[in-house]
């Protein structure tokens, strides 16, 4: 195929864009968050669905299907000899929250877009990548084998991901769609924290809670106190903040907090409802305390300060990945005699450590055990994913992004990132686009920050979606002339 090849994949690409919108329509329509403790193993019926209405679509392309036991599939074609090179994408999805104008789990096309939940992360990229391979096996003689792997819990532990690295054969270089173009070298680590109140909570508090989703900025936050706690001058104080709504119930006095949803590892595009409450509780006088009490309030403020760690004294940062992001993403009260809250956060830490090697976290830690300590806080680590590097003159990673540079016409170098993939699991990983730069989302009111990833009203823009398809299709097809 000559360079002038591409055009021939977008008119072909173009062609397709009704099938193409329809099967995203298939996938898109199912609610497929993960739930590990679900009945029906191993992350719930919509992931179950999900995956086999995948595996049906590729199949009824002529492609062999392949079902590990539900954590994941894996699509493919017969082709070379060579090396097999997996493309990896994920078809569960965070939970909707709040905020939308369009039904999540009814995909709706409005002008050049698609909203729904997980039009933009990863379905589109699981259906791109299967129109992708359909050009390559109708129309390219390829050396490598091209397979693309589906997971099913990407969102919620990457148990999928290390079922099939234990129980199917790798391939020798994965490409994860799961981020934007060009080469995403080295992901941040991810630590998945509980900080939890070493005092039970005071019986003037009946409940505590927010978040959705284990790595988004909580939209919603919620805290109901007993009756006759909250003083009439109280409740009017907490109602001059646009962002704070009181009402008197039957068992007592709801405060409630709202937010703007965004992915934790973006701060600035969020805005954490479980600060907002904080704040106002602290400024109407909720946050009297003795002996260590209510300080956890103080950390839910102080926690949300920036989304850089700055506020708990645990802000690091490196030459290569920038610096700290995260924060706290959920509340809850745990149930029985002794009624503790939990606060569960998200943070990824800079890819490299204090000496320069890939970090595995340690530093990080230290700081947050510091400011549980100082807080009166314990702290239980849930998970700590390593950070993933690959350096950028990797052979790989240069022709990768040579091509793309060739076939898009940006001069984006390779990057690094906070978000975490598949990736970082995967023997071989590196990020590999489908996210070109300036990329449109749908914004129903343009004065309201929803229609990305992780937030109310997710949109894809079909047109640039159909683009990075092409390069997609031509940098494989360079890459295996490479390898």
């Amino acid at each position: 195929m000559t360079e002038t090849g591409i055009d021939a994949v977008r008119r072909w690409m173009e062609s397709h864009r009704n099938d193409i919108i329809e099967d995203m329509r298939r996938i898109v329509n199912i609610r497929s968050v993960s739930e590990p403790d679900s009945d029906v193993l191993p992350f719930g019926k919509g992931c179950r669905k999900v995956l086999d209405t995948m595996l049906e679509l590729a199949a009824g392309k002529g492609f062999k299907t392949d079902c590990f036991n539900y954590y994941g599939g894996k699509i493919s074609f017969a082709s070379g000899s060579g090396k097999e090179i997996g493309i990896w994408s994920h078809l569960d999805v965070v939970p909707e929250g709040n905020g939308w104008t369009y039904p999540p789990y009814e995909m709706t096309v409005v002008d050049d877009f698609l909203i729904g939940r997980g039009v933009q992360d990863n379905k589109s990229s699981a259906v791109g990548i299967l129109y992708v391979l359909l050009y390559l096996k109708e129309f390219v003689s390829l050396n490598c084998n091209y397979s693309l792997y589906v997971g099913c819990s990407e969102e919620n532990t990457m148990d999928d991901a290390a079922y099939m690295i234990a129980h199917v054969p790798m391939p020798e270089v994965s490409l994860v769609a799961d981020c934007g173009f060009p080469v995403c070298h080295g992901e941040k680590g991810n630590l998945s924290l509980v900080f939890e109140t070493r005092e039970l909570l005071p019986e003037t508090i009946i409940s505590v809670e927010g978040g959705s989703s284990a790595n988004s900025i909580p939209d919603q936050a919620r805290i109901v106190y007993r009756s006759g706690v909250v003083t009439k001058e109280q409740k009017e104080r907490l109602r001059l903040s646009p962002e704070i709504t009181v009402m008197d119930g039957e068992h007592g006095t709801v405060v409630e907090a709202s937010g703007r949803a965004a992915h934790i590892i973006s701060p600035e595009q969020g805005k954490s409802a479980v600060t907002n409450l904080a704040k106002e509780l602290m400024a109407c006088g909720l946050n009297e305390r003795s002996a260590g009490e209510n300080q956890w309030i103080e950390f839910l403020r102080d926690c949300g300060r920036d989304g850089y760690g700055t506020g708990i004294g645990a802000a690091v940062s490196d030459t290569v990945s920038g610096c700290l992001v995260g924060g706290i993403t959920g509340l809850a009260v745990t149930y029985g005699s002794e009624r503790r809250l939990k606060i569960t956060a998200d943070y990824r830490y800079p890819v490299l450590d204090s000496r320069g090697a890939c970090s595995d976290g340690s530093e990080t830690l230290e700081k947050m055990r510091e400011a549980a300590r100082r807080y009166g806080l314990k702290l239980c680590v849930r998970k700590n994913s390593g950070a993933m590097y690959c350096p950028a003159d990797n052979p790989v990673v240069q022709c990768l992004t040579d091509s793309y540079h060739k076939y898009s016409g940006y001069d984006n170098p390779a990057y690094t990132m906070s978000g975490g993939t598949y990736a970082r699991k995967l023997p071989g990983g590196l990020g590999f686009g489908m996210a070109l730069p300036g990329k449109k989302v749908y914004r129903p009111d343009p004065a309201r920050p929803v229609g990305d990833f992780h937030q109310a009203d997710e949109s894809i823009c079909i047109s640039q979606l159909l683009e990075a398809m092409a390069i997609y299709t031509m940098c494989l097809i360079d890459l295996d002339r490479h390898i």
